[in-house]
């Protein structure tokens, strides 16, 4: 019982505030070792309840609500997301901004259609919500700083350069995987509004190929 005590004080101070929160001062704050306390959020983020921003800060997600994964429970933009997944075949990942950090930190919201990409090594970290997502290197990071304002991007000039052909082209690709996500071909997702919510990618099985790469482009723009 005492972990599970450990374990509830941790979560109960990942939600006091809507902000991620540093390894070290969590453990300060609970009175916990660091490792006890990496351990405990580690087991958080591979059922819903927590999520990593970079190498050392988590936030909170859902809540014990994310515990619930039945079918039926499903809300309508992941079983949109299922739906690609079956229609190409392959892994399919939405990516949004963490609350309060829209343009600094995207992380992985939902996947489907696959278990983390074929191009990922053995024993290699598979995606899943709650990874951080590289802004500058992934297609997802790329596609969704194209489509905010072009006055708050700042970066290299070769950066700069890569988004201005991102919004001719309306979609991003990386060749090479990043970090945990396979190489992908990435389409920004708006909101009602019209400001970018997130990123929408699909898993590029053939990256040489031409016609699949517009083909997947295709498919995920229907889905947003």
């Amino acid at each position: 019982m005492q972990s599970l005590s450990r374990a509830l004080t941790v979560l109960a101070e990942l939600n006091r505030e809507d902000r991620p929160y540093g390894v070290t001062e969590l453990a300060g704050t609970v009175g916990l070792h660091k490792s006890t306390v990496h351990r405990i959020l580690a087991t958080f983020c591979a059922h819903g309840l927590a999520a990593q921003v970079d190498d050392h800060r988590y936030t909170a997600r859902d809540g014990l609500a994310a515990l619930r994964h039945a079918p039926e429970r499903r809300s309508g933009p992941e079983r949109a997301l299922i739906e690609l997944g079956d229609r190409l075949g392959r892994l399919v990942v939405l990516a949004k901004p963490l609350p309060k950090s829209a343009g600094t930190v995207l992380q992985v919201a939902a996947v489907a259609g696959g278990a983390g990409g074929s191009n990922s090594p053995a024993g290699a970290v598979l995606v899943q919500p709650g990874h951080a997502v590289s802004l500058r290197r992934s297609a997802l990071g790329r596609a969704y700083l194209s489509a905010l304002p072009a006055d708050q991007v700042t970066g290299t000039p070769d950066l700069l350069d890569t988004l201005q052909r991102i919004r001719v082209s309306g979609f991003a690709h990386n060749a090479r995987p990043v970090a945990s996500l396979p190489r992908m071909v990435a389409v920004p997702v708006r909101a009602s509004d019209g400001s970018c919510a997130g990123a929408l990618g699909a898993e590029l099985i053939q990256p040489g190929s031409v016609d699949e790469l517009r083909r997947v482009v295709s498919v995920l723009r229907s889905g947003v």
